[in-house]
């Protein structure tokens, strides 16, 4: 997955906020880089959480504070490391999307977004830890990335993004659920919804150069 996905407030975003059981407009909406502010839903032990975390699952400490760590470039989890993180067992989080940025090789980016207007639901991985400078706690999290799929080929080959579909919301955030074996059925690589493709110039920037077309699911 590229390191690019957007949060608007929409009748979509709304949906999926209710479906999780967390207030739409505490949702942080922009569009992320790698080291954002980002919100990510939890499971507590009576209910759910809605958290503003850092995008970058690993962060170090420094004299100003915690910042994401030089020397893991962290905003993706690959499926083949799962099982040797204990984040998989205990700290699992939804990251709520509407768009997403996919490019072949850092060329040719594409701006995704599900036709039918609804949000999308980013299965991650999250962490706690104690800024040593401030005493707070701060979370990070991750994008678990899994195999590329064909219907993605020819703008993204390399992985796609782990999409939750809603009946799996409660057992992905269940803090109680510690044997994965019951997740593996989730870790497939798989589109919810159609997608809506618009070939954009530049991450930053995302104007239109040229057509949008479908990818159907």
């Amino acid at each position: 997955m590229c390191t690019n996905y957007v949060l608007i407030k929409s009748d979509g975003s709304a949906k999926l906020a209710e479906a999780l059981g967390v207030d739409a407009n505490q949702l942080i909406c922009g569009d992320f880089r790698p080291g954002a502010q980002i919100s990510v839903v939890t499971g507590g032990s009576e209910a759910r959480l809605l958290r503003t975390a850092t995008w970058w699952l690993y962060l170090q400490q420094t004299q100003e504070g915690l910042r994401p760590h030089r020397d893991y470039f962290s905003v993706n989890t690959n499926y083949r490391k799962l099982p040797q993180k204990s984040e998989f067992k205990h700290s699992r989080c939804i990251i709520p999307a509407t768009a997403f940025v996919e490019s072949q090789d850092g060329k040719r980016p594409h701006l995704l977004e599900p036709a039918n207007g609804n949000a999308i639901a980013f299965g991650g991985l999250y962490k706690e830890w104690t800024d040593k400078v401030t005493g707070e706690v701060v979370t990070s999290a991750s994008i678990i990335t899994l195999p590329g799929i064909p219907a993605l080929e020819q703008i993204h080959r390399k992985s796609t993004p782990l999409w939750l579909p809603e009946h799996s919301y409660d057992i992905w955030l269940s803090p109680e659920v510690t044997d994965v074996t019951a997740l593996e059925g989730l870790l497939a690589p798989v589109i919810h919804a159609d997608l809506m493709a618009t070939p954009i110039d530049k991450v930053s920037l995302k104007q239109p150069v040229g057509e949008p077309f479908l990818i159907q699911s």
